[in-house]
């Protein structure tokens, strides 16, 4: 099957670089990255993608987001309080915001496109939702909540030693310094092929009106935000699932079988090739570690986990936010195999030099009415700013908790959070402005997370599961396992879904065999509240 699909062109900023028309084995129609015919300054197709209705829309979309910002804008009085919400969200409002923040604009429009062109074998690692929600729950959350701590990395110190959460919260913000970047340009490259507005234009937009509402209000204001934020991209994908299957003649039993029959509704793979992209058993190993560096071990996912009244309400936003996350991931691969078989339905709709990460944004703009139009870019938008307002306010915890002390000897307060957040908020939107320097926008997001995700899980796991394990030994076998996953990024053909795993393994490998050779030194057990 062709999947040579390019995200982004490196030399021009659009989303691909080749109109290379191919027949897959099943004698399906695909194409090869879309034709480098219309640059981030242009639009898609070549109509008139929005009017005026659309327009006020998104204007009503920014001034809804900014309102509910500005009910909590300044009213923090404490870190705690512009952090941890003062620990009194509700937990359905945590569990909102989880979601929101793990459905990024990314998988909103990659996840389609993966699925038009492929399966659904990417999802195999869903699989491992069960292990991963025993030790989370079991372990992860109830450590971090009986601490009453901000960052997360602050276990890491009580458990062995300052350097050894200097490094991990190191680690952290170069991985979303990073991450930020991908999620403001990412959507802003998209929308800019479907508005006909500048790119520039959008990651500005996206990028300050985010950084604002986000260092005005604080933790609640980034919960309360994606909890609409998620309304109205899940009504986005319920409403084009059922315009998909509607326009199909038979509705959502032909779009299955279709669907079907080309085999783009395959979910296993039982192959026990290392190099396999996606199969169960790297589904369920690599995933275990994936998903619990994703929701375990990252401060923009589990800080508001933190923001409840107690451990029961924080397991039950948890699971419930790691549900609804999996339903959501497979709503939208459906969208991508529902649109497959509308474009075979209706083969002179989807014409030449068509790559699939166009296929989403086509059908919107082509098949939708306007007003409606408006709200599923307004859907795209929010996706993209809950993921990038919930990694700001992580980004400035982590550097007022554990880098400020480090430096200065005055205690930091809500005025400092807030310059914190705003600085971050303006680097990441400069930084976007060159995100047509960024190469394969889809595979640099799953690099970064990969290469980032096992060391810190290992590291983490270390600290709770055993007691033996030295800070000498947890700060090498840190710094191994990380150096382990470069290695097999760089130098080996290892499919991207073994390096968190075989990374966690170099962490307890290292880590108990420093602790066993080197000499004695005393360990500390976690503290105590």
């Amino acid at each position: 099957m062709a999947r040579d699909w390019q995200v982004a062109d490196r030399r021009g900023g659009c989303l691909g670089n080749s109109a290379r028309k191919t027949v897959d084995g099943c004698g399906r129609r695909v194409f090869a990255g879309a034709a480098n015919q219309s640059c981030v300054y242009g639009n898609l197709f070549g109509l008139q993608l929005m009017n005026t209705l659309d327009y006020i829309i998104l204007v009503v979309y920014f001034l809804m987001v900014c309102g509910v910002a500005a009910v909590f804008a300044g009213k923090q009085k404490s870190l705690k309080d512009y952090f941890l919400g003062d620990r009194n969200v509700p937990w359905y409002a945590a569990m909102f915001s989880g979601i929101a923040t793990i459905v990024s604009a990314t998988s909103f429009i990659g996840g389609p496109a993966v699925a038009f062109t492929g399966n659904l074998q990417f999802l195999q690692y869903r699989l491992a939702l069960p292990i991963v929600l025993g030790i989370i729950c079991g372990l992860i959350l109830p450590t971090f909540f009986r601490q009453q701590i901000y960052s997360i990395y602050e276990y890491l110190e009580r458990r062995f030693d300052v350097r050894v959460r200097l490094v991990a919260s190191v680690l952290f913000l170069l991985l979303k310094s990073i991450y930020l970047a991908i999620c403001i340009y990412a959507p802003a490259l998209v929308l800019a092929r479907m508005t006909g507005l500048p790119v520039i234009g959008i990651v500005l937009a996206v990028g300050v009106v985010t950084a604002l509402y986000t260092m005005a209000g604080g933790i609640k204001a980034v919960i309360w935000t994606d909890t609409l934020q998620l309304g109205i991209f899940i009504g986005a994908i319920g409403f084009v699932l059922y315009l998909v299957c509607s326009r199909v003649e038979g509705g959502a039993p032909a779009v299955w079988q279709i669907a079907g029959e080309h085999g783009h509704l395959d979910f296993f793979n039982f192959s026990t090739s290392l190099k396999e992209p996606y199969t169960f058993l790297g589904g369920l190993l690599g995933g275990t570690v994936y998903t619990l560096s994703q929701f375990g071990v990252d401060q923009a996912e589990v800080q508001r986990y933190l923001t409840t009244k107690n451990i029961r309400q924080s397991n039950l936003a948890m699971i419930t936010s790691m549900l609804a996350a999996t339903v959501v991931g497979f709503a939208l691969f459906f969208i991508g195999a529902a649109l497959f078989a509308f474009y075979q339905a209706y083969p002179q709709k989807l014409g030449e030099g068509v790559g699939p990460n166009d296929i989403f944004p086509k059908f919107i703009i082509e098949e939708l009415p306007h007003g409606i139009k408006g709200v599923l870019i307004a859907a795209i938008l929010a996706a993209a700013m809950s993921t990038v307002s919930a990694v700001l306010n992580s980004m400035a915890t982590v550097t007022l908790s554990d880098i400020w002390p480090r430096v200065s000897q005055h205690k930091p307060g809500v005025r400092a959070g807030r310059i914190c957040t705003l600085a971050f908020g303006a680097m990441a939107t400069v930084f976007a402005c060159f995100g047509n320097h960024f190469g394969n926008i889809l595979e640099l997001s799953l690099m970064i997370g990969n290469l980032f995700g096992g060391s810190l899980v290992g590291t983490f796991l270390l600290g709770m599961l055993t007691r033996r394990v030295t800070a000498r030994a947890a700060l090498v076998a840190m710094i191994c396992g990380f150096a382990s996953a470069l290695w097999l990024a760089f130098f080996t053909d290892v499919a991207r879904m073994w390096y968190g795993f075989f990374s966690m393994l170099v962490v307890f490998a290292v880590g108990f065999a420093v602790s066993l050779l080197g000499p004695k030194s005393s360990t500390r057990a976690p503290a105590k509240n």
